[in-house]
Order: structure tokens, then sequence, then C-alpha cells
């Protein structure tokens, strides 16, 4: 009877061996096939660079200031513009700032590093807007209290640079070496302790400087001016 016995478990045990370990064999399979589908990383597609701005390098400025052509100046253009020695106007678009950059160049005489254009001014257009700068119609308004240029007007003679006007419309005010009598004819407390002058630009004024922006496809030509 226990011989018996002994032979039908070791038959059962025989006969069901293989089918536990296949059913582990299987589960182990899928257990590995889940874990491995887990752990796949989803592709992320690179994060997507800001384009630095395309800033024009030294050699590229100091070249353009040779190879411009030469105006003349005109007496008509007014004060201090009429008297003025140079025998070229270049304009620069740049990313100026209150600091380090609130001029296209620098106290050491050099370009800044964020020029991102420049084009010599034809007679007829310098004429235009030194006309327009030496007229009072071009001032009296308020300005605020930061500088961040995105225009400029350098005047040079036999390549030398001789004056500079930097120009921010955000701020309504430029900044240059050159006294220019018509910017400060609006006086508030005259005669005051705390006397000061207008020097922002009136809406002509504005729009002359974005005018010419337009021409030279320049920053300020994007803006618009609503006239009264």
């Amino acid at each position: 009877m226990k011989i018996r016995n002994t032979i039908f478990l070791t038959t059962i045990y025989v006969v069901l061996c293989p089918l536990i370990f296949t059913s582990c064999q299987t589960k182990t399979k899928q257990q590995v096939s889940e874990t491995k589908t887990d752990t796949i990383h989803t592709i992320v597609p690179p994060t997507q660079k800001l384009e630095k701005p395309n800033y024009l390098k030294l050699t590229t400025l100091m070249d353009y200031v040779i190879s411009s052509k030469t105006i003349v100046p005109n007496a008509k253009n007014g004060q201090p513009f009429d008297k003025l020695k140079y025998d070229k106007v270049i304009a620069y678009d740049y990313e100026g700032s209150e600091e380090p950059y609130p001029a296209v160049i620098d106290n050491e005489g050099r370009f800044v590093p964020v020029v991102l254009a420049q084009q010599y001014l034809t007679q007829e257009q310098a004429d235009q807007i030194l006309s327009t700068l030496a007229k009072k119609s071009t001032y009296g308004e308020g300005t605020a209290a930061c500088f961040q240029p995105h225009f400029a007007l350098v005047f040079y003679k036999d390549n030398k640079m001789m004056h500079q006007i930097n120009v921010c419309l955000d701020c309504n005010y430029q900044i240059t070496d050159l006294e220019i009598p018509a910017e400060t004819h609006k006086i508030v407390n005259k005669g005051k302790e705390d006397e000061f002058a207008l020097t922002g630009y009136s809406i002509k004024g504005k729009k002359a400087i974005i005018d010419l922006c337009k021409e030279l496809h320049f920053t300020y030509g994007q803006l618009e001016i609503e006239m009264d």
C-alpha cells in the first residue's frame, strides 16, 4: 500500500512539476517585460535655444567707417550742426543700456559689442535729421529716469569719431557730447532753485527719428506715433 501511494505521489509530481516550472517561467518573463516597459525613457526633444542677436564684429564696424560715402556740412541745418566739422554721419542700431552701454562708442573710443546694424546717411538724410534735431519744436516734453538707447548718430572726420548722439525713445531723450541750444529751450521754474529744462522729444521729434529708422530698417522703425 505504501509503495502504491509512493508511486502515485511520484507520478503526480512528475506531471505537475513541468507545469509549475513553465508557469513560473512565463510569469517571470512577463515581470521582466513589464519592468522593461516601465523603465523605457520617453525621448524628449532638446530644449530650443534662444537665438543670440547677430552682433556686428569690430572689424566689420571699422571697415564700414572707412568705406562709407562722404557728405558735407550744411550751414542751413541750424546750431550746432551748421558749424560742425564732419565728412560722414553713420547711424547705428544697437542694444544699449544705462550700464554698461549708454553709448554706441564708449569712453575709450571703442564700439560697444552690441551693435546690430549700421548705415551711413546720404546728404539728404543727414540734412533732414540734423535740421530737425536743431529745432525747438523737436523738444519740450518730459523724460523718464532710465536710458536704454537703440539708436545713435556718429559724426566722423577723416574716419575719426568726432561726436555722437545716442537716443532712447522709451525714455524720450538723447545723450550727446554736443551742446544743442534747442534742446533746453523750454524751462520750468525759471529763475528758481529747482529750475530745469524739458529736454524730452516732442511728438514731432519722435516721428522724425522713427521715420529715419524706417528708412534704415532699424529697431525704432517698428514704432508708431499717433499725431494730434
